[in-house]
């Protein structure tokens, strides 16, 4: 298990450009607006005065608040992006037509999902460290306070938050992979496996106005509340439980008869939902892996 991990992992990093242009560019992008803004606070005393003025940064805030891009809509395509030319690079690559026996074709699969989350939280991880590193440097030379002071309880709640937004990260980007590795057994090609990618999540997103009009038309209201059960919603509800410490609130129909629906759970219902999810793309692209015709 642990050679099929570091094969897939040199995989990975060997794609260069992909990986510099859709992950890596994260932490590059970091330190290039820390230098950026460090010089113009350097040369601007009015810059600095106006750093001074703003809310008092957290290095607590700015660590864990990197962690929600690849949650975000936004995110989840660029991930899906670079996961597609993974998954999919196998195909038109034909690397898997010299792929190890059928009976550990699952574990490969899982390998692969376990090493695309890993890679992709290590970037993630820098880019945290960069980011409340260099604010901190931005204050120094502004002159500004950054917050809160280290305690064990400080320290304590900073490594739960931590921890959820990363594994938060990991699964937004196996949910990703999954899309995509289902999409690259379509169409056993990079662009195909994008482009049917890309369609499933936007679809994943605009479910809710589906669920709307499927509720008006039949007089069914409640028929939005199954938008509860897509990735996409309870990604942005965990992300609202860790940075507001409250569930994300979706109300889909602001006035009228039905205005008390709403859209609002608690973080064990996402994370529950999650799991499912997660479990649920893996299984599945084992399976039709495994069984999948791949010398072709």
């Amino acid at each position: 298990m642990r050679d099929l991990f570091r094969a897939e992992w040199l995989k990975i990093a060997g794609n260069r450009w992909v990986a510099g242009c859709m992950v890596w560019i994260f932490p590059i992008g970091t330190v290039a607006f820390i230098l950026i803004a460090g010089t113009i606070l350097l040369l601007s005393s009015a810059a600095r005065q106006g750093f001074r003025q703003d809310e008092a940064a957290l290095w607590t805030e700015q660590a864990i608040g990197v962690w929600s891009f690849p949650n975000n809509p936004i995110g989840r395509l660029i991930l899906l992006g670079f996961t597609a030319v993974v998954f999919a690079g196998e195909y038109q690559w034909g690397t898997w037509k010299n792929i190890v026996p059928r009976n550990r074709r699952f574990s490969l699969v899982v390998v692969k999902f376990v090493a695309l989350g890993v890679f992709v939280v290590l970037a993630f991880a820098l880019m945290s460290v960069l980011w409340a590193s260099g604010w901190w440097v931005l204050t120094q030379i502004a002159g500004a306070s950054y917050g809160p002071h280290i305690t064990a309880e400080v320290i304590r709640d900073f490594a739960g938050d931590y921890a959820l937004a990363a594994s938060l990260a990991f699964t937004s980007t196996i949910i990703a992979a999954g899309y995509a590795a289902l999409a690259g057994m379509l169409t056993r090609s990079i662009l195909g496996g994008v482009i049917v990618g890309f369609a499933v999540t936007f679809a994943e997103n605009l479910s809710i106005v589906a669920l709307l009009l499927i509720g008006w038309s039949l007089e069914i209201p409640k028929a939005v509340l199954v938008y509860r059960f897509t990735p996409g919603y309870n990604l942005l509800n965990v992300a609202s439980w860790i940075s507001e410490k409250a569930p994300g609130v979706v109300r889909p129909y602001e006035d009228g008869t039905y205005s008390e629906i709403v859209l609002s759970d608690s973080l064990e219902f996402s994370v529950l939902v999650l799991a499912v999810w997660v479990v649920s793309l893996v299984l599945l692209t084992g399976l039709l892996f495994r069984r999948q015709d791949i010398t072709s």
